[in-house]
């Protein structure tokens, strides 16, 4: 089982994000839960966990996502998180 995880995104960056995301077919689902605030989910596919973390650890430095944590969204147990 995988566990989500949920960044904050700027709004103008959402499109680029999930052209990006798409690229990397299989790799993990993104899905907005928050548009107001810019929140987004990731859930990694199945064994995709560590390549899904270089992704992320790269647009965090060009886009400033930012991984979000608290009750509303927890960080998950574990450093490990499908882009279509």
């Amino acid at each position: 089982m995988t566990t989500p995880r949920f960044f904050k995104v700027e709004r103008s960056q959402h499109a680029y994000l999930t052209f990006i995301t798409e690229s990397y077919e299989g790799l993990c689902t993104v899905s907005t839960v928050d548009n107001k605030n810019g929140i987004i989910r990731v859930l990694p596919s199945e064994g995709q966990e560590q390549d899904l973390e270089g992704l992320i650890r790269a647009l965090q430095e060009e886009i400033g996502m930012e991984e979000v944590v608290d009750e509303m969204w927890p960080m998950p147990q574990t450093t490990s998180t499908k882009l279509a």
